[in-house]
């Protein structure tokens, strides 16, 4: 089954990476993340996931930055949990839509890792958009992998954000 994931980061993805792989999945990576501010982090993080796709001979499709789109998506919705779940849809739509028109089996997201996400709220925006895009959208609860994870991106010596990537998480840290 060919699937196409949404990657966040280069460390989250590792366990996802390997999960996925280990159960048989042809993966691509899809890094699509107007979210994350500023530009330099958004590189920096895209510049790993690279070199991590490269070592593992993923496929990987690095979207247009389009920090303005994020922005008009979550105006005047700056407040969690509500910011959190525009930035879910702006990234799984394209996401979903990459993943249908290149005729991929279904789509996924490295985002299941992170226990710092709004979990059911994930996979409900996921859900709804694989029934709009006619795409299925693979879930697996990865979480129990998170530690996993940090040992894999450690190992690989792989930059480690400190927090979620948009202005707003920033501030919050």
């Amino acid at each position: 089954m060919r699937v196409l994931s949404h990657v966040c980061c280069g460390p989250c993805f590792t366990a996802v990476h390997e999960n996925l792989s280990q159960s048989g999945y042809d993966l691509a990576a899809y890094y699509y993340n107007p979210n994350i501010h500023p530009v330099e982090e958004y590189r920096l993080r895209l510049s790993h996931l690279e070199r991590f796709c490269g070592r593992y001979s993923v496929p990987l499709i690095a979207g247009d930055y389009e920090v303005r789109e994020y922005f008009a998506a979550v105006d005047g919705h700056e407040d969690k949990p509500d910011r959190c779940i525009r930035c879910y849809t702006l990234r799984l739509e394209r996401t979903a839509e990459l993943a249908a028109q290149d005729d991929y089996d279904a789509f996924t997201t490295s985002l299941l890792l992170s226990p710092y996400q709004y979990h059911d709220e994930l996979r409900a925006v996921a859900d709804k958009l694989s029934g709009e895009h006619d795409i299925e959208f693979l879930y697996r609860d990865f979480r129990p992998a998170y530690r996993r994870s940090i040992e894999l991106s450690k190992s690989l010596d792989m930059y480690r954000q400190k927090y979620c990537g948009c202005a707003f998480s920033e501030k919050e840290r």
